[in-house]
């Protein structure tokens, strides 16, 4: 092969992509730096599997455009330390690539040249044994054999070589890498992307090089925490240069990245206060979105708990409380016209929501995990913890609750005690600020069963407002007859909507979208005791700028607010609301 073009190179990316994902759980297993949080496999996934899921629908049939596309994307769904150096390198090499509708080795070289270059430009303090290392001598490898009139074949296949060989190393370069003994986790997945494009190019399946991942598999004696509290990233359109935001964040935390160009910024920082950075940015660009993850393994002040918590997929609950409790959840089903996914595991939230909105004619329905996954989930937390509470959306939304009861009944006679499954008559950030009142209780020192009615007796007191695009997607999934969503698009109004007493329920309509999240605030506040401080979550489809101004219009408001929180909302709400859906949920404090 002397020449890539759009077809073919679309191709290699995705079987590079294919290769990763395989290994998702064994790269979260080996990561310890910059932090040892476990989700190396998990970020890189988020990073690539929109641009995976959209490539053959991106019909860009020169080879330049196609890639600034591909690249385009994953720089938005970029996410984690790891995730954020790929989409830049990615980025720089699309870049690379302008003005070609084909390219050979020679170019191919070069753009990897210049993606290396300016993937350490964007890493505020670039640190060898890591991914950079791994990018950088493969990039020369690379380099050289093109040099030499190697064709592709031969050079994706020594490159893949000396790869192995540099990624061998960062065991060594690295202390903390030293300390836990495993390779870097980001060097290691893209060692993994480019031995799957090797094999598109070779026409192999990847696997007969001798240098299979399971050999990487180790479980890394433990490194110390990280001393920062929060993993915060930022999508925003600058007004400053690379430079300007690397001063201004310099003295905010470590593991500080800027990927991107001069119109579209990814920033990425690990700091004590994102809230502070995040008012720094906003006034030298606009944010089009953000995320924000805890860093501590477990929130302060926390015990240990001889509890396991689990949840079904229909609980959002902040996500670092979620990793930092492992919290065990049980997937619902995922009806995608006639195959089904089990909710966070086969398909993830983000990518529902993105096949919602480019498939048209999609039909997405819901239906509540079996007997046998509450059993075995409940089995398997009991052979950890002495005791299991289990969070359950509304009974009078699914069968889900029903079945964990089942589930228990199944359970032989002593352990059946042990397990206390609780309605939360609610739905995800509504049942999830009831998980979160319910680890208060038990920090201060109730037992299970203390803390599970404590929680049941506040369950009506969950307060929610959400606004709905369209009725079209409960139409499809059978929740609503078909008259209900002609009516609201002839009239061009936005349903908005509440969960009470367990049921969802309309609350009005917006008579139209201009400033919609305020109008929505002021109508949530209505519902409120503005003499009392509450616990918020704000929970969106696809659309995290309107989470954004959500918190905007409420920080401007009168209400106390003791905690709040941004959750991408369940599948099973989403499913039946659809895209451009937004809700907020409030509980009252004690």
């Amino acid at each position: 092969m002397k020449e890539i073009d759009a077809a073919k190179f679309r191709e290699i990316i995705k079987r590079g992509m294919e290769h990763l994902f395989q290994d998702r759980d064994l790269l979260n297993r080996i990561n310890v730096f910059p932090v040892a949080d476990g989700d190396t496999g998990d970020n890189l996934v988020h990073t690539l599997r929109p641009v995976y899921d959209r490539i053959d629908a991106i019909g860009e049939p020169r080879l330049d455009d196609l890639a600034a596309r591909l690249a385009q994307e994953m720089l938005l769904s970029a996410k984690g330390n790891s995730g954020v150096i790929f989409s830049q390198f990615f980025f720089s090499f699309a870049q690379g690539m302008k003005g070609l509708a084909t390219i050979g080795p020679a170019d191919f070289s070069l753009a990897m040249e210049k993606a290396v270059r300016e993937t350490y430009a964007a890493v505020a303090d670039p640190r060898e044994g890591t991914i950079l290392t791994v990018l950088r001598h493969s990039a020369e490898e690379f380099k050289r054999l093109a040099l030499c009139g190697e064709r592709y074949q031969v050079i994706f296949e020594k490159v893949i070589i000396k790869a192995k060989e540099i990624l061998e190393k960062t065991r060594d370069i690295l202390p903390q890498m030293r300390k836990a003994r495993v390779v870097d986790a980001g060097g290691l997945g893209f060692f993994l992307f480019f031995k799957g494009m090797a094999a598109a190019v070779s026409g192999r399946d990847g696997g007969e090089d001798g240098s299979d991942s399971s050999a990487y598999e180790q479980s890394p004696r433990a490194v110390d925490a990280s001393e920062l509290a929060y993993c915060a990233e930022w999508v925003v359109r600058p007004r400053r240069e690379r430079e300007f935001f690397k001063e201004l964040l310099k003295g905010r935390g470590d593991s500080l990245l800027i990927a991107g160009d001069a119109d579209l910024f990814h920033l990425h920082l690990h700091t004590d206060d994102p809230e502070g950075a995040q008012a720094e940015i906003a006034r030298y660009g606009e944010i089009l979105s953000r995320k924000v993850d805890s860093l501590r393994p477990v929130p302060a002040g926390l015990p240990e708990l001889d509890i396991a918590l689990l949840a079904d997929s229909a609980v959002d609950i902040p996500a670092g409380t979620e990793k930092a409790m492992a919290v065990g959840v049980v997937p619902l089903q995922i009806l995608l016209n006639d195959r089904y996914f089990r909710d966070r595991i086969e398909i993830a939230k983000e990518d529902l929501y993105r096949r919602m909105r480019a498939e048209k004619d999609l039909v997405v329905k819901t239906s509540q995990p079996a007997p046998q996954d509450f059993k075995d989930a409940f089995t398997a937390a009991l052979a950890r913890k002495r005791q299991v509470l289990f969070f359950s959306l509304s009974s009078l939304l699914s069968g889900s609750y029903r079945n964990a009861l089942a589930a228990v009944r199944q359970l032989p006679a002593a352990d059946q005690a042990r397990v206390r499954v609780v309605d939360t008559l609610n739905v995800s950030a509504g049942s999830g600020l009831l998980f979160c009142r319910a680890l208060r209780l038990l920090e201060q020192g109730l037992g299970m069963e203390q803390a599970a009615a404590g929680i049941e007796s506040r369950r009506q007191g969950v307060i929610s407002l959400g606004y709905v695009e369209s009725l079209e997607y409960a139409v499809r999934g059978g929740r609503l007859p078909p008259a209900a969503g002609t009516v609201t698009r002839l009239l061009g109004i936005r349903p908005l909507v509440a969960f009470e007493k367990g049921k969802l329920v309309r609350k009005g309509a917006l008579l139209s979208t201009r400033r919609k999240e305020r109008k929505v605030v002021r109508r949530f506040l209505k519902k409120l005791d503005l003499a009392r401080s509450y616990s918020l979550g704000v929970v969106y489809t696809d659309n995290p700028q309107a989470a954004l101004l959500l918190e905007d219009e409420l920080a401007k408001s009168p209400l106390r607010i003791s905690s709040i929180y941004q959750a991408v909302g369940a599948a099973v709400l989403g499913a039946h609301a659809g895209p451009g859906t937004f809700c907020l949920f409030a509980l009252a404090d004690d």
